[in-house]
């Protein structure tokens, strides 16, 4: 009775009075009988009868404090009583009594009256699961859309229309939040594929009809951004495929999907998935001969790798100084390892944990069979089992492809080339862990170029723009002086990193925590900007 009234314990009878009356004066607005709000009433009214009287509020107490307490409800005021419990608060009562009733033959009005009641408790859920400290997305659309299959199946559709709308918005702009956080459940979590099933009907309704934005305030892109960091490489590709042909796909996409079938194709040892990924690299302009070289390196289509890295011809439209700067002036060892920790499989869920070494992909004996079908002078280099150990069969197939003078340590080397080259394009992902090592990579460098030391030689490895030449000038002057620091640095704390949509530069805010000499410890907080994965501005 107190909470039907909205009344505390410590209420006296004016008090219980005036929360009687609030209450009366505020009925509901959504479409229950007459019969449902007279009976909200009496309920109301009786309440408020046995709270306001001395006597019947201390046996009524008493039956609360004993839980003795039974209430007996006359057939005819059952949906009003469920109204009132349900503007109380009681949303799992009014559930657990509706799912009874509903299972009885009702009188039609009787019916709308309980289901509405119903879906308002659903609708109280859903607004408990947001007010989480962590939002509930998947709890939230599971309750709103019990609530709509109620009204829709159980209650007419002309009970409560506003209720229906109002819910199908909520619906609308936070369904792609939950299929966001479907997709984070563990992998062999059966939700996943609910989550699956409903990107791909989002995504087959963007770009029809005009619509250029998913709910949530994404767009197609970025949604789709933060799905991909959810899923794995064959979920991307049924993504992809799933899409309707009307919808054309965007260049992010198209490369996307080129990536996960090289994953596939690495991971599985399926090498024919490297010719469908450069079809799709074939649709693109920008970065096409890269990743079309990338396949054909992957094919073992060494002279076909060579011309669409426009590496033979000073003439070719796809020649890039600085491929070829950097493959004639430094070292490709060690690119190998590079390409196997960052090229595509942390770009997938199921793989981004895998230690996968080229050696082990060339070493297959399904993907030695399938390059000796095509012919590949790349099935020549079948001795490369290790990153880093080459037989002569080797380098004789690979020196067909760059000139003489220049060393090439393993086939894989040569795919690390194009990868070195695609971080241009695709930079490592910036999040709190690689924010974090970078700014302790550059402390260590700064308190060695504070320190008697004076080693300068390192500020470009952690620095670069307005960031490098400050404190190259800065540690310059002091080391002219002879002064230095010496202090240890004792912990770093990233507060945040915000990344721009392109994914090629950050603001990463961090407390740092120092300890030097005679107590001249210090606690501070910095903010950088980076770009390139280095630090370009400080404050």
């Amino acid at each position: 009775f107190y909470k039907v009234v909205g009344a505390e314990t410590h209420f006296l009878a004016d008090g219980i009075r005036r929360a009687f009356e609030a209450r009366i004066s505020k009925p509901p607005q959504l479409g229950y009988s007459s019969e449902a709000l007279l009976g909200r009433r009496q309920i109301l009214q009786a309440a408020c009868d046995t709270l306001s009287d001395p006597s019947a509020r201390r046996d009524y107490d008493r039956g609360l404090l004993d839980d003795t307490l039974t209430t007996q409800i006359p057939w005819d005021k059952v949906p009003g009583t469920l109204c009132a419990l349900q503007e109380c608060g009681e949303a799992e009562t009014v559930l657990l009594v509706g799912r009874s009733l509903l299972a009885e033959r009702l009188p039609k009005a009787f019916k709308q009256d309980v289901v509405l009641a119903m879906a308002l408790a659903y609708v109280d859920q859903s607004r408990d699961a947001m007010a989480a400290r962590t939002p509930d997305f998947i709890r939230c659309c599971e309750v709103l859309e019990r609530a709509l299959k109620l009204l829709e199946e159980e209650g007419a559709s002309n009970l409560a229309p506003d209720l229906q709308s109002q819910i199908d918005e909520t619906l609308e702009e936070i369904t792609p939040r939950c299929v966001l956080d479907l997709l984070a459940l563990p992998l062999d979590e059966e939700r996943r594929e609910e989550g699956l099933r409903v990107a791909c009907n989002i995504l087959s309704t963007v770009g029809r009809g005009g619509a250029s934005s998913i709910g949530g305030g994404f767009t197609r892109e970025d949604f789709m951004d933060e799905a991909f960091l959810r899923m794995t490489a064959a979920e991307q590709v049924y993504l992809f495929n799933s899409t309707p042909n009307d919808i054309p796909a965007e260049p992010f996409e198209v490369y996307g999907v080129a990536l996960a079938l090289v994953a596939q194709a690495f991971v599985g040892k399926k090498p024919h998935l490297i010719k469908d990924a450069d079809k799709h690299f074939q649709q693109l302009q920008q970065m096409k001969a890269l990743g079309r070289g990338l396949c054909s390196l992957l094919l073992g289509k060494l002279e076909e790798c060579q011309m669409l890295l426009g590496i033979d011809s000073e003439d070719s439209p796809y020649r890039d100084p600085s491929v070829i700067e950097f493959v004639v002036e430094n070292s490709l060892l060690g690119l190998c390892k590079l390409l196997e920790t960052w090229l595509v499989l942390p770009r997938f869920r199921d793989t981004k944990d895998i230690q996968f070494r080229l050696g082990d992909y060339y070493d297959d004996t399904t993907v030695l069979r399938y390059l000796e079908s095509l012919e590949s002078p790349l099935a020549a280099a079948a001795a490369i089992v290790r990153i880093g150990t080459v037989k002569s069969s080797a380098l004789q197939a690979l020196q067909k492809v760059f000139p003489a003078s220049v060393k090439i340590m393993s086939a894989g080397v040569a795919v690390g080339l194009l990868t070195l080259v695609g971080l241009r394009f695709l930079p490592p992902k910036m999040d709190v862990k690689f924010a974090e090592n970078l700014v302790r990579k550059w402390q260590n460098i700064k308190s060695q170029a504070l320190g008697p030391d004076h080693c300068l030689a390192d500020l470009p490895e952690a620095l670069d723009g307005r960031m490098l030449k400050l404190w190259v000038d800065r540690a310059t002057e002091i080391a002219r002086y002879g002064w230095f620091w010496e202090y240890n640095l004792l912990d770093v704390t990233i507060d945040s990193v915000i990344v721009s949509m392109d994914g090629r530069r950050a603001t990463v805010e961090a407390t740092i925590e120092e300890a030097a000499p005679e107590h001249n410890d210090s606690t501070y907080t910095t903010r950088y900007e980076m770009a390139g994965w280095k630090i370009t501005e400080g404050a």
